[in-house]
């Protein structure tokens, strides 16, 4: 198979830590490597060129549209340019992945996993917590019955952050946690509900609380703020004989029962390098016939949008929101979304 050429478009802070691993499997060994970093600022690009050395620089990414080099671009650019920049690359046959959100609204979400399967290119989406070892670990005890029957989860997303005044907290940190429900959960909610303020910006919210309803009647709920002074990146699941407490950045999960808290055994991995091998897999099985398990799929982190916006329209309207998915053919869909983990990729060099 020919190697897998990814141009990283954004060399912000995510952006510097997806170089750094397409770099790094490739040192490693794996059919893939870094042809191209793009980002219209001169200090950005400085700054790679500090930390990585030489490498194909570029401050606009319109020349790789008709590059033959490119295979596939990871877009680490600002939410609101991604519909733009994915759009122009799946129509010229380039394979993408995008960083949560896919888009800023459901319409161009949804459009762009249209496009995706009209032109038959891979779309994946950056909800990196799929492959995160500690939720793998929590959903097999949800499953296991040491909980006994499940009550509710609750989600804490927060961290300090300077005033922002081009976005809000609800795209900005809602992503994660309405993924990692779905992949907990195996559904979508059927009602959501959200309150929410900013403090010192009439820009945009900064912290929002979300009460989302699911039909398994296991519902959750999701704490998000730009204030708080501790980093939480936090989901705990409660039962009638335990709760599961879930640390997703150190990958540690503890079992709470009666007689006391245990840890459960997990090996934490590195999330993001398992994101960058799962899209070159998707890569390398998507000329085949046979159906292939794209669990971060565009249509996931569509349907993700689609929660977000459900939340802040909840939160401007002051009433609960019923969200409905839209309905995709099954005949056009080659991925598998819900409940699906995905094996060891398969893109080492020969």
């Amino acid at each position: 198979m020919e190697r897998i050429n990814i141009a990283v478009i954004g060399a912000g802070y995510w952006g510097r830590k997806v170089i750094s691993e397409i770099l790094g499997l490739s040192r490693d060994g794996f059919n893939l490597g870094l042809r191209s970093v793009v980002d219209s600022s001169p200090d950005a690009i400085e700054y790679c060129r500090r930390e990585f050395g030489h490498l194909d620089y570029r401050s606009d990414y319109h020349d790789l549209l008709s590059d033959p080099e490119v295979s596939a671009v990871h877009i680490c650019s600002p939410n609101n340019t991604h519909f733009q920049i994915a759009s122009e690359f799946i129509r010229r046959g380039k394979h993408v992945l995008v960083e949560k959100p896919l888009a800023a609204n459901s319409a161009d979400a949804f459009e762009l996993v249209r496009l995706a399967r009209e032109h038959g290119r891979v779309l994946c989406t950056g909800h990196v917590h799929r492959f995160n070892n500690g939720v793998r670990a929590l959903r097999r005890l949800m499953t296991s019955g040491v909980l006994g029957d499940l009550y509710y989860l609750h989600l804490k997303w927060t961290g300090l952050l300077a005033s922002q005044s081009n976005r809000e907290v609800i795209s900005d940190l809602g992503p994660h946690p309405f993924d990692i429900c779905n992949n907990l959960l195996d559904t979508w909610p059927r009602k959501v509900s959200c309150r929410g303020r900013g403090f010192r910006t009439n820009a945009g919210y900064e912290m929002a609380n979300i009460y989302s309803e699911h039909p398994s009647g296991l519902d959750a709920g999701i704490e998000l703020s730009w204030l708080d002074m501790e980093k939480h990146r936090d989901v705990s699941v409660v039962g009638s004989d335990g709760a599961a407490r879930l640390d997703c950045i150190d990958q540690r999960l503890i079992l709470q029962r009666k007689g006391g808290a245990e840890p459960v055994l997990v090996l934490p991995n590195n999330t993001l390098r398992e994101e960058v091998l799962h899209f070159a897999s998707c890569i390398e099985h998507n000329p085949s016939p046979e159906p292939y398990q794209n669990i971060a799929s565009g249509t996931l982190g569509a349907s993700v949008v689609r929660l977000l916006e459900a939340s802040k329209r909840s939160l401007e309207e002051d009433r609960t929101i019923r969200v409905e998915m839209p309905h995709l053919e099954d005949s056009s869909i080659r991925e598998q979304v819900i409940g699906l983990h995905p094996e060891q990729p398969s893109v080492r060099g020969a």
